[in-house]
Formats: structure tokens, sequence, C-alpha cells
């Protein structure tokens, strides 16, 4: 675009919407009647054109019916104030009811072809229809004329008309226009007062959803589903820091006091090792706790790219197994300490056809909306908190099969369970069973416990967090012979 052409619309952006669009309108408008009018003038000029020389015609036609069979003919002069003029083989003029001026030009119309010309008199402009009729005494001249000013006026009056009528129409449009774009705008109004009252109460904000189906609707619809993701998102992070400080000020606290307590036996080495190993249970327990948080704060935020539509990642079965191997090896490590056994089963989708496990016979891999990382962080938490809760010499048992469309983790231990009152709020954040609590500094000789850092209550949380962003589900149950069951399903991605 020219810097001109930008010049011209610059100040058009200073305007309202409302005023763009009924300017925009009328100046469309304006156009259009213009062209009508231009063609309406043009219709009007032809039109008008070919009724004068329909007159015309008319006026001549009875001298050329008489002339074209008497050679001596008696001709009367025409009434109504007709201008015709008959001009013999020799040339004289032997009927004239002309102008003096026209008649002097009637010399040069004996000698022009038969049919219809404009010629120019004196500064005014006729319309004439000339024919030659032959008979004995030889070619005549019949000349008809109008004066085609008569044809200007009318097509000016005319045009004047057309011209008034379509500025008074123009006038109505830009008027209609302005209040039309006044009433489709009110409901953008409304949300724009709305969306000012969200900053004093963001809680119960909601822009408004106009009864017609129509793109404004779809709009109010569409922001009000982002302000309520963005409402249950800054819940979720307020609740989280709340519960952050919460958490971390009773481990800092320990933390603190450890210290106090190590400066004041400085001059015990038993004693002050001793408050070391417990500065750097509680140091572990913070650091795990950063840790959980961060894993979390990352779940939501891939979820809520995915729901702002984001392409989610999809993981073929197989190599949710391979992962499901690797983290288990990861956790044997820790179970080693306590010589708690980590054992796993991996059940492949059976092929279609066939009867033992595995891929073919046409049988598509299944996959599902889980990465990697997140088969990790499931597997991990889980056995993670089941070694920690088990006695010395204790088992867990990790299984990843598919079954009736869906990908299912199972991970069960041998402990001592849960207390049935804790399994409602198991997968909420900072929850622990009482036991979990305590963190215990020295070795147990009855069940064999070992320094461990308190867990941070986010682990199950975070578990949930990972199946629901798979579209999945997450479930624990105390078994019957003894210990904990939990079961992550996944669905298969379609």
């Amino acid at each position: 675009m020219t810097g001109s052409g930008r010049g011209l619309i610059r100040p058009l952006r200073n305007l309202s919407l409302r005023a763009r669009i009924t300017i925009g309108s009328t100046a469309i408008a304006a156009v259009v009647i213009v062209l009508l009018v231009l063609v309406m003038r043009f219709q009007v000029v032809s039109v008008v054109a070919s009724a004068t020389r329909t007159l015309l015609d008319a006026d001549a036609d009875p001298y050329v019916a008489t002339l074209e069979v008497d050679s001596d003919p008696d001709l009367s002069p025409p009434g109504n104030a007709q201008l015709v003029a008959v001009v013999s083989p020799s040339g004289d003029i032997t009927l004239s009811t002309m102008p003096p001026r026209v008649e002097r030009a009637l010399g040069s119309l004996t000698s022009t072809k038969a049919g219809t010309s404009l010629i120019r008199v004196s500064g005014s402009e006729y319309r004439v229809v000339v024919e030659h009729p032959v008979n004995q005494a030889g070619r005549w001249t019949v000349v008809a004329a109008r004066n085609s000013q008569a044809e200007a006026i009318v097509v000016d009056d005319l045009t004047s008309t057309l011209s008034l009528t379509g500025l008074a129409i123009l006038v109505a449009f830009g008027i209609a226009s302005w209040a039309l774009a006044t009433a489709a705008l009110r409901p953008v109004n409304r949300m724009r007062r709305e969306a000012e009252r969200l900053s004093v109460a963001p809680e119960r904000a909601e822009l408004p959803v106009g009864p017609a189906q129509d793109e404004l609707a779809s709009l109010a619809t569409t922001l009000n589903a982002f302000l309520a993701r963005t409402r249950q998102a800054t819940e979720r992070e307020r609740q989280m820091v709340s519960d952050a400080s919460h958490e971390l000020r009773t481990p800092l606290a320990i933390l603190t006091t450890q210290l106090d307590l190590a400066s004041l036996d400085g001059e015990d080495a038993a004693a002050l090792a001793a408050h070391i190993e417990r500065a750097k249970l509680s140091v572990a327990r913070l650091s795990r706790l950063a840790n959980d948080l961060l894993a979390l704060s990352r779940i939501e935020e891939s979820e809520r790219r995915e729901q702002d539509g984001g392409a989610p990642t999809t993981t073929g079965w197989f190599d949710l197994g391979d992962e499901v191997m690797s983290a288990v090896d990861r956790v044997r490590l820790i179970a080693s300490a306590k010589d708690i056994t980590v054992d796993f089963e991996l059940e492949p989708p059976v092929a279609v056809g066939g009867s033992g496990p595995g891929i073919g016979g046409g049988t598509v891999e299944p996959r599902y909306r889980l990465d990697t990382g997140g088969m990790a962080q499931l597997v991990t938490n889980i056995a993670g908190n089941a070694v920690t809760a088990l006695p010395r010499g204790g088992g867990v048992f990790v299984s990843w099969r598919s079954a009736g469309g869906e990908g299912v983790l199972q991970i069960t231990d041998d402990g001592p369970g849960v207390p049935e009152s804790f399994i409602p709020v198991a997968f909420d954040r900072f929850t622990r069973p009482d036991e979990a609590r305590k963190s215990r500094p020295n070795p147990d000789p009855t069940t064999g416990g070992i320094p461990l850092p308190g867990g941070s209550g986010l682990g199950l949380a975070i578990v949930r967090a990972v199946a629901e962003r798979a579209g999945g589900t997450a479930s624990l149950r105390n078994v019957r012979s003894g210990g904990l069951e939990v079961t992550v399903r996944i669905p298969e991605a379609s």
C-alpha cells in the first residue's frame, strides 16, 4: 500500500468501530447509488432519443408516402408546430415550417444519406430525419426536425430527481447503518463493561451470552470458557502456594532448630554428627518437596497447553513397557537398603486371530496420551511410597497390561496399607497418613525402618495429575490379605 493510502486510512483508526462501520457501509452505498444514477441516465437518454426518432418518422412519413406516388403534389403544412421541410428535385423548398436558420441548412441535407442525425445551427442542436422519396419528377428530400434541447431538459430534470432521491436514500442508509451498528455492538459494550468488573469480582464475573446464536455469542462462550480455565488455574496456583508455604514452614523450623542444637553441641562430636544427619534429612525433605512442586507445575502447564490447542503426545504400549522396567530398576536401588523385593510383569496386547500375546495378525499397537516421563513418574512415585512404608523384607509388585481398550498400571505391596479414612483424600495435595508424617531418624528394630526423608504429600497428587492429563484415572484400595493396591487406567488414544 502506498504512503498516501496509509495516510487516508490512518485517521479512520482513531474512530470508533461503530463510526467505521457506518462510514464504510455508507461509502459503498454511495458508489452503488452513483452507478445506478449513471446507468438510469444513460437508459433515459437512449429512450428519449428513440422516442424522438419515432416522432420524427411519424412527421415525415405522410409526405414521403405522397411524394412516392405524386410527381406534382399539393402539400399541406403540418400541424402541432411540427418542423417539416420538403425540397424538390430542382433544389427549391416546396414546403417548410422550419425556422429560417434551419432552412439555410437544408441545402446540405439534400445530399446526405437517409437517416437520423444531429445538426447544430446557430448554437442550437436539432435532431433531424432525412428521407429521399423518388417519383417521376426525380429525387425529393423530406426533412423532419425537433430541437434536442427538450430532450436535454427531460434528461436533466430526471437526473436531478434521481440524484436528490439517491441522496435522501444515502442519508437514510447512513442513519440506519449507525442504528444497526449500535444495536449489533450493544452486546460487545455489555461484554466490555462486564470485563471491567473482572478486576473487582473475578470469582463471580462472567461475560453475558446473548440469546442469538451468532458470532458474538460464540465469542462470549469461548471467553467464558477461557476465564473459567484461568480461574481454575489461578485457584490451583493460589492453593499450591498456600499449601507449599504451610508445608515448608515445618521442615524449615525443624532445620533451624537442628542447626541451633548443632551449634550448641559443637564440642560433642557424636551429638554434632547426629544433628547434622537429621539436618540432612530435613534438607532432603525440602529438596523432595521442591522437586515435587516443580513436577506438578510442569504437568499442569502441559495440560493447559493441550487445552489451548497444543498437540498431545502419544506413546506406544511397548515404549511405555520399557520405561516401566527402567523405573523399576531405579526403585530397586532404593529398596535394596531395606531388603525389599520389587518385581514386575508386562502383559502385551493379545494379537487378533492369535492365541498368545504380541502384536500381529493385523493388530495395531495401542497408543496412549502419556509420554515415557509420565510413566516414570507414575511408577517411581507409587512404588517409592510403597518402599518407604514397607518394613524390611517386604515386597512390591508392578504390572503393566493392555485390557479392554485401556492400559492398566497396577502396583501392589504387602505392607500395612493405609487407614480407610485416608483413601478418599489420598490423591489430594499435601495429604499423608498420620504415620507418614513422622520421619524416624534412627532404624526401628521392630520394622526395620531406616532414616528416610519424610514424604511431601505430593506423590499421589502427581500420580493423579499424570493420569488425568492422559485422560485416565487413578485409584487405590487396601488389599484384604494386607497391603495397598494402586491402579492407574489410561484409555487408548483415538
